[in-house]
């Protein structure tokens, strides 16, 4: 018996003059796929030759005419996540002061590879940005534009294997000034923008913070938290250690006005479909 209502699936969508009409945009059929039954895993495979490539751009010097600073310690991050994800089995290529078009072209290239040997795939970008923006250098570049390259429709042979973007850059100019705590499948048609997995150094419209010395708040505990636990934990509660790590640990250090004892948290964005762990 089928799981869903008897009535038609429609969008939430607001309705324009001279566009269709909420029913036409329904399917034509009672829908029941979501009711087939399901011998599948919880857990994504990892039953390949190997677990994947992990690409990481580190973006740190930047053309003058950008305004951008340069991002002392960027190149500790960048060495934390080649060799933590490298330990793990990963494919690692670094490739530094990336521009605009380089990235395109870097990331479409990685794209339109056979992925069919590997079981995922990783990003780790590394730059200034703002929200919804990622930055080359010599401009910026909408980063849905960068991670779209490996949606289902776009990359075939990733469909159905988690692809995880770890994004080390500003989504914005607020700071957190905290607060004190009383206490501390096969034949299964699916989704374009399934299974990935996008972890942000910070929330929305916030600063994330790089110390100048040993790296970024984000990189320095994600790196720490994978190393840790990389090889029996699962990712998302790898990630949510990751933001107690953040959270707790760190407090700005800044001469600069209103930058003294500033706070950070990550934000996780999952659109996996199972569970992803580094380990069989």
């Amino acid at each position: 018996m089928s799981l869903n209502a008897t009535g038609e699936d429609s969008t939430d969508a607001k309705s324009a003059s001279g566009q269709q009409s909420e029913s036409s945009l329904s399917a034509s059929a009672p829908m029941d796929v979501d009711a087939k039954p399901c011998g599948h895993s919880f857990r994504y495979s990892l039953n390949f030759p190997s677990i994947g490539q992990c690409i990481i751009i580190n973006n740190k010097n930047f053309d003058r005419r950008t305004g951008m600073n340069q991002r002392n310690g960027t190149d500790v991050d960048a060495a934390n996540a080649m060799k933590v994800f490298g330990k793990l089995g990963y494919k690692v290529k670094v490739y530094n002061d990336q521009s605009v078009e380089q990235m395109n072209q870097v990331l479409t290239s990685v794209s339109k590879e056979d992925h069919s040997c590997y079981a995922s795939f990783i990003c780790v970008l590394l730059s200034h940005g703002d929200e919804g923006v990622f930055f080359g250098t010599d401009g910026s570049v909408e980063l849905k534009s960068l991670t779209s390259l490996f949606r289902g429709d776009r990359c075939k042979s990733l469909v159905g294997k988690p692809k995880l973007f770890f994004i080390q850059a500003c989504r914005g100019t607020d700071l957190d000034p905290g607060i004190e705590a009383d206490s501390a499948e096969d034949g299964i048609k699916i989704p374009v923008e399934a299974d990935f997995l996008y972890a942000f150094s910070t929330a929305p419209g916030y600063y994330s913070w790089r110390n100048t010395m040993t790296g970024s708040w984000f990189m320095q505990s994600l790196c720490d938290m994978i190393s840790k636990y990389g090889k029996e934990v699962e990712l998302q509660h790898i990630m949510t250690r990751v933001n107690h790590k953040v959270a707790v640990e760190f407090e700005s250090v800044s001469n600069s006005p209103g930058f003294h004892a500033k706070k950070q948290i990550p934000c996780i964005v999952s659109m996996l479909t199972k569970e992803m762990y580094f380990s069989p």
